[in-house]
């Protein structure tokens, strides 16, 4: 398997795959999202989750089919109200803040509360090509909590600093709940027919490095040490807007390590000729002529072309991505000498 084999340092061909591949930017997942009056009921529908999931793979020829789910599935089990609403996206009702709220958590039970991934990965694996990788994933352990204390998005998370500095032991007491409950959900995903495993830390680049050595790194290493105990499979670590991170990133025991668009690869080889990459073709690019699209992304595999690495976007597919953009990049790695 391509992607497997690449994640594992065993080769220097290169698979591609793109983040929020099976998003709005496909007219057959459109369609299939409006026959869910919201969100959640959509993920939750293994059939349907296994199909979106399929969809990018069945129309272009990838590496990787990554489950559709989302990062914020667990919650709704321990005790938070999400609600997904347009135009502003996840809202939480009753927020994290204090140690007290800890009492009103409840325990996920993985294999009956989450059973839907389980049967949406299973269906997954047994249609999809055997030369096809199938990943599984979690949203990072601060970027999952800075949902449930913020209650929802935010672009500073000061709410979530604010507990830190102000009530250390209940912010630590939350994240270590979560970082359990993450790292085996993500080793049962594994279970379930996963080949390979993703943590995608949204929101970590809105720390400073000091800041994430303290406030984030520690329960992303306990996710990573649960997963190693249950199984090989490779893991990838990604984060956003995370450029003065990286250095520390490659510090955590995983496989590969994806960088954003604003990350220059030149440097990041130089400085770490050891450690596997994903990405990082800016993912604005495919809205381009196939031309440039197929130049740009030559010019990542070139730099590459001695090391194993993993051909990906800087961030998810956009909304109304040009089709043949898409088209475009994967044909550009596959047609690579």
């Amino acid at each position: 398997m391509l992607f497997v084999d690449a994640a594992l340092g065993k080769t220097t061909k290169k698979p591609v795959w793109m983040m929020r591949q099976a998003g709005r930017a496909l007219p057959e997942y459109r369609e299939l999202r409006q026959k869910f009056p919201d969100f959640l009921s959509f993920v939750r529908n293994a059939e349907a989750a296994a199909d979106a999931t399929l969809m990018p793979t069945n129309r272009f020829d990838i590496d990787a089919a990554i489950l559709f789910s989302d990062i914020l599935v667990a919650l709704p089990y321990m005790g938070f109200d999400l609600k997904f609403v347009p135009g502003k996206g996840p809202v939480i009702s009753n927020p994290f803040r204090s140690e007290s709220d800890l009492q009103n958590l409840h325990p996920v039970n993985l294999d009956n509360d989450l059973e839907y991934t389980k049967l949406a990965l299973q269906k997954v694996r047994k249609e999809l090509s055997k030369e096809k990788a199938l990943l599984g994933f979690v949203g990072g352990p601060i970027t999952v909590a800075s949902y449930a204390i913020e209650g929802g998005s935010s672009k500073d998370l000061h709410c979530t600093k604010a507990l830190y500095y102000q009530n250390k032991s209940a912010f630590e007491s939350f994240l270590s709940l979560l970082a359990e409950m993450t790292g085996e959900y993500l080793a049962r995903q594994a279970e379930w027919g996963a080949d390979a495993l993703v943590i995608m830390d949204s929101w970590a680049g809105h720390l400073s490095r000091e800041d994430y050595i303290r406030m984030a790194k520690p329960f992303t290493e306990k996710v990573i040490k649960i997963v190693r105990h249950h199984t090989e499979a490779p893991i990838i670590h990604y984060a956003n807007g995370a450029s003065h991170l990286v250095d520390t990133f490659t510090t955590l025991d995983v496989n590969v390590v994806g960088v954003d668009h604003r990350s220059e690869l030149s440097e990041l080889f130089n400085k770490h000729p050891n450690t596997i990459f994903q990405g990082n073709l800016d993912q604005a690019l495919l809205f381009a002529n196939p031309e440039e699209i197929q130049q740009q992304t030559k010019k990542i595999l070139e730099l590459s072309k001695n090391r194993s690495h993993v051909m990906n976007l800087g961030h998810g597919v956009l909304p109304d991505t040009p089709l043949s953009g898409i088209q475009a990049f994967v044909d550009a790695v596959r047609n690579f000498d």
